[in-house]
């Protein structure tokens, strides 16, 4: 018990001291989801009818009730690959070389801006059924997936810092402590992407057929 405490009271610390690299890092994010969203007013109309086209096609995949588990094992695998390899593994590296510190930002920024796009193309292109198709088939495994992505990028970005203030002598703070947590916090972002993909393949199309219902 006292250590759980300890242990909570280190993390309340971390992250206060920590503070304006996260404010900072969810406001690019909310930066690249608006000009995600405003990116969709600028598509050709042949653009906005391919991406419905596709956009239908993956919808009425994961709506299948008879998906064989092999494709559902592909899904999962290429979400782990996408996320917990490309993201979480590429933030933690950008981290470690210290100059791919401004990566990170482009990382986090690129990430909301594909989250704005999808969600705004949705509403735009279908209204009532776009909300529900976005609140069914994006929304779920995103809510973990943003905390993700600002807790792997967050650790990273204090690790860089870090360790440029003591490369140039403007600070003795132990490198080696700084690496063990931006370590560990790796790995929470890489255990929270790998429960989205999850729920990306097995929760998602359960609630896309609910939605599919409620549309009907």
């Amino acid at each position: 018990m006292f250590l759980a405490g300890a242990l909570w009271e280190l993390i309340i610390k971390y992250f206060w001291r920590h503070l304006p690299v996260y404010v900072a890092l969810m406001l690019l994010f909310m930066t690249g989801l608006g000009f995600g969203a405003l990116a969709t007013q600028k598509l050709s109309p042949v653009q906005k009818e391919d991406l419905s086209s596709y956009i239908s096609a993956v919808y009425a995949s994961l709506a299948e009730n008879n998906q064989e588990r092999e494709d559902r094992a592909q899904v999962f695998y290429q979400s782990l690959k996408d996320n917990v390899i490309k993201t979480a593994g590429l933030l933690f590296l950008l981290g470690l070389t210290v100059i791919g510190a401004p990566l990170i930002l482009a990382v986090v920024f690129v990430r909301g801006f594909v989250l704005g796009f999808t969600v705004g193309f949705l509403v735009q292109d279908a209204m009532v059924k776009g909300l529900v198709l976005s609140t069914t088939c994006v929304l779920p495994h995103n809510i973990l997936m943003v905390p993700a992505l600002l807790l792997g990028a967050g650790g990273a970005l204090s690790f860089a810092g870090s360790a440029f203030r003591t490369l140039v002598g403007r600070s003795r703070e132990s490198v080696q402590g700084q690496l063990a947590t931006t370590t560990l916090l790796a790995l929470c972002s890489g255990l929270l992407f790998l429960v989205a993909a999850l729920v990306e393949t097995y929760i998602t199309p359960i609630l896309v057929q609910l939605g599919r219902g409620f549309l009907t």
